[in-house]
């Protein structure tokens, strides 16, 4: 579009076609005058070359100027030679008519040479913002023909894919796509298929590109066809933006979402969501979903007298524990309160649950963390509640959770550091 725009500028001030109206019009102020080279038609012809020479001046003002200072020099030149050669025809109808021919083609011309200086300015005014905008611009922006090949470039597009914008030119716009996206886009832009109907038409779509150094990346592709039925063309103009640094802020909100930031364990939301989806899929399968609720002892106590950095360090160690135990794909192990942690095992009897308790019984007993202010024990111990039970229909898993909580409120009822099994 730039290269165009520049076309047409270029056309209406090229020297040769200014200096072809300038000769034409001296031409036909010399035929009208008969042939006749009066003071007048001197000035006349000077101010032709001075009108075409003004077009490269940067205001029509100057051109107004000249006509209005040309006019009046004409007029007291033709009745000054008048005078001076014949009295008598002073005001003879040939030489008005001289006059007025004179002035008239004065005037026309300077309406012809103020009606290119407008159309050049506003070319190129349009010139100077399409190029601002393009240099301006954060995000590469492209014209792409309807062949696929790329005409024009903002010099971000280094930034993006390393390439500059000269480079860039003439390269074939698929060559910063992967194959995945190439035949997608080369459908609408070069295949022509259902262009206007599109929906990658005035629209903003993810893609994965590809940089001069052949690293992908995620990159949003704004492609709009615009056309110019005056001139018969059309062109793709294509905003493109790297997404990489989102991405990777979306995927780290996506993790904290369902993470807990200490223990980098599953959250207490991610584990009502995942044992709702358990609960459904146990019912059809009928086998029995298992849980676990445990809780450190006397945590509080630990805390207060050795500090929360000491406690913290004390939660990430239990929560290793409790990943090593839980090994299956489909096991869920989740900080469900401050020292409380949960246990989601699919398909597992009262048995292998039991089993997987004892195992963090002794895990924990093994890391022989010591805790000063503990009733129970000198260090670190854990109390665990187990319930099982195979869904059924029109009972929730809330149900489930219950009987493990009200099953780790009887370990701590009976001493602590052990746990108990719901008995329903």
């Amino acid at each position: 579009m730039g290269q165009q725009l520049e076309r047409y500028i270029n056309v209406l001030t090229e020297k040769h076609i200014v200096f072809t109206i300038l000769i034409v019009s001296i031409m036909l102020m010399i035929f009208v005058t008969d042939l006749q080279f009066t003071t007048e038609l001197y000035i006349g012809a000077l101010y032709l070359i001075v009108v075409m020479l003004s077009l490269w001046l940067p205001s029509t003002k100057y051109t107004f100027f000249f006509a209005i200072v040309s006019t009046v020099l004409v007029t007291i030149g033709h009745f000054y030679s008048i005078y001076y050669i014949s009295p008598k025809l002073y005001l003879s109808r040939p030489n008005f008519v001289n006059l007025l021919m004179t002035v008239v083609a004065i005037w026309i011309t300077t309406i012809i040479a103020m009606y290119i200086k407008r159309i050049t300015v506003a070319l190129k005014k349009q010139q100077i913002i399409y190029s601002a905008i393009l240099e301006t611009s954060i995000d590469p922006i492209l014209i792409i023909s309807n062949e696929g090949i790329i005409e024009s470039a903002s010099t971000t597009i280094s930034k993006t894919f390393g390439w500059s914008a000269n480079e860039i030119i003439g390269k074939h716009f698929d060559s910063l796509l992967t194959h995945q996206y190439k035949d997608k886009y080369n459908s609408i832009i070069v295949n022509h298929d259902n262009r206007l109907d599109s929906m990658l038409i005035g629209r903003t779509e993810e893609a994965t590109c590809v940089n001069r150094m052949h690293r992908e990346f995620p990159c949003e592709i704004s492609l709009n066809y615009i056309e110019i039925p005056e001139f018969g063309e059309s062109f793709f103009s294509a905003v493109l933006r790297d997404i990489s640094t989102r991405k990777l802020y979306e995927q780290k909100l996506g993790w904290l979402s369902v993470h807990d930031d200490l223990t980098q364990l599953y959250n207490r939301r991610y584990f009502n969501t995942q044992i709702d989806k358990e609960w459904r899929r146990m019912l059809r399968s009928q086998e029995p979903l298992a849980l676990i609720i445990l809780d450190i002892d006397y945590f509080k106590n630990y805390n207060d007298s050795l500090g929360h950095q000491i406690g913290d360090q004390c939660l990430l160690k239990i929560a290793s524990c409790l990943q090593d135990a839980s090994r299956r794909a489909g096991d869920i192990v989740a900080r469900y309160g401050g020292e409380e942690f949960v246990l989601m095992l699919p398909a597992t009897t009262l048995d292998g649950a039991m089993k997987v308790a004892k195992n963090i019984q002794s895990r924990i007993s093994a890391l022989s963390i010591p805790h000063p202010n503990s009733s129970t024990s000198k260090k670190i111990t854990v109390s665990l509640g187990i319930a099982t039970m195979t869904p059924i229909q029109g009972c929730s898993y809330e149900r489930l959770i219950r009987f493990a909580d009200h099953a780790l409120y009887a370990a701590k009822q009976s001493g602590r550091n052990k746990f108990c099994v719901y008995q329903d």
